[in-house]
């Protein structure tokens, strides 16, 4: 049973990478989190929330995944109090709603004093999300790798993302809902966009894992979703064209409007005036975060140092 005081952490993520599209995630040093404030009789298994800040405009998502696990497994005797905060902005590309899904089967495993299988909790966030990656972050934390079988089992791999490598994230002061940002992209790619796509992908991961940091450049190239998308995301064609030493590689965080720069190793505060430099040019009011990587709680061998 929950008591007064538990607290649920959840990190904000970063989808794609440029290439891998609905697979590749990492999950960042940003968070939403949820503290138990009082267990209620009256509210009868239901949650009342408060907010601390700006309150979902739209869906509670929080609610939303209790409620779907109560509906599973069993709704919870008590009902609860609880309080809301978090770090992370709403409809800006850094998984808000996955977030908020994967603190709600927590909140639920907190009421019932019950843990649930996380390939059980990956799958019903998944089928909220309508995709895998940012909850599969969320989740576990790190850089995670997701796939969907044909069954709908949702097979997800975390490992360490290398420390070195820190995110400079740009969000312009505009929001854009995913599902608006995903009827833009095309239902089909071309062969020549998809080995395109598969050979940065592949490359991304092997210099993340040799350190081979050079490739990065090349590696967080796109041509599935990026170009669709850059009529509604200020600044992206701009931010895309940066070539710069401090800065690795440029491309879109999950569904957009934020943009992140991969920072070589000990620029991040110079890739940030690099990246913020080019919003100020374009007269785009933004925020810009230079954020480490909420890395996963499992046992992961140690980065490679940067070549």
């Amino acid at each position: 049973m929950a008591e007064p005081h538990d607290v649920i952490a959840v990190p904000a993520s970063t989808s794609n990478l440029g290439p891998g599209f609905d697979a590749l995630s990492v999950a960042l040093d940003l968070h939403l989190r949820v503290s138990v404030l009082d267990v209620r009789a009256d509210l009868a298994g239901a949650v009342k929330y408060d907010f601390t800040g700006a309150a979902p405009t739209g869906e509670n998502r929080i609610d939303t995944a209790y409620q779907l696990a109560c509906e599973r497994f069993g709704r919870p005797v008590m009902g609860l109090h609880v309080g809301v905060s978090s770090d992370i902005p709403m409809a800006a590309g850094l998984g808000s709603s996955a977030a908020a899904a994967i603190a709600g089967f927590h909140l639920y495993q907190a009421a019932r004093a019950t843990p649930l299988d996380a390939d059980v909790v990956l799958a019903m966030a998944t089928e909220l999300e309508g995709h895998p990656d940012n909850a599969a972050a969320a989740l576990y934390g790190g850089v995670t790798v997701s796939c969907q079988t044909d069954d709908g089992r949702v097979i997800a791999r975390p490992w360490h993302w290398p420390s070195a490598i820190r995110f400079v994230i740009a969000t312009p002061d505009s929001a854009l809902e995913t599902a608006h940002a995903r009827a833009a992209l095309p239902p089909t790619v071309s062969l020549g966009d998809a080995i395109f796509n598969l050979q940065r992908a592949l490359l991304l991961l092997r210099a993340l894992e040799t350190g081979d940091y050079d490739d990065v450049r090349e590696a967080v190239k796109d041509r599935w979703h990026q170009p669709a998308r850059a009529a509604l995301v200020p600044g992206l064609a701009e931010a895309l064209a940066i070539d710069h030493p401090s800065v690795l590689g440029v491309c879109l965080s999950g569904a957009g409007p934020s943009v992140l720069a991969l920072a070589a190793p000990g620029r991040s505060h110079e890739a940030a005036a690099v990246l913020g430099e080019v919003y100020r040019r374009l007269g785009i009011v933004h925020t810009i975060r230079n954020l480490a990587v909420h890395q996963p709680a499992l046992h992961t061998p140690a980065a490679p140092a940067a070549r």
